[in-house]
């Protein structure tokens, strides 16, 4: 689980991916809650997600695991690997990869309660903080599986940003 948080007007935001990105080391049936803490409008940048980008995901993967075969194993499991994008991600140009993807991007205003579930392998972004009241945006993201499915061991510690996931 994450506390995540987006600061008014910041430039940053989180670029399209896929979660297994960062959790090839345990099973692949493993779903995210995305949970606004708080009310989070359009102009607050929530999540938005390609649609219908399951099918894709699970193709780029199957690409992505071709490509680091010949890797070595921590290699293979790694988003940072040569064969990834700028942090795991697939891109920071939306438009472009609905474009590629014959697809759009949805989202909708989220309210305090909600909660959004989606596979490993949805494709899926965040947008710009551009809250007119200068509102900073909270959310949390929990992971689940099966207790039975292998755990990706690099997620049993605490996060911090040295641990490249």
């Amino acid at each position: 689980k994450l506390m995540r948080f987006t600061k008014p007007m910041d430039p940053n935001c989180t670029g399209a991916h896929y979660d297994l990105t960062y959790l090839r080391g345990g099973t692949d049936t493993v779903c995210t809650s995305w949970i606004p803490i708080g009310d989070i409008p359009v102009e607050m940048g929530g999540l938005i997600y390609l649609e219908g980008s399951d099918a894709l995901g699970r193709k780029l993967e199957a690409d992505f695991a071709a490509k680091n075969a010949t890797l070595a194993p921590d290699e293979q499991i790694s988003a940072f690997n040569k064969n990834m994008g700028e942090g795991g991600w697939l891109s920071k140009d939306l438009p472009a990869i609905a474009a590629r993807a014959q697809s759009r991007w949805l989202t909708a205003d989220y309210e305090a309660g909600d909660i959004v579930v989606h596979s490993a392998y949805m494709i899926h972004a965040a947008t710009r903080n551009e809250s007119p009241d200068g509102r900073m945006r909270l959310s949390t993201d929990i992971r689940y599986q099966s207790i039975r499915a292998e755990i990706d061991a690099r997620w049993q510690n605490h996060w911090s940003y040295e641990d490249m996931l």
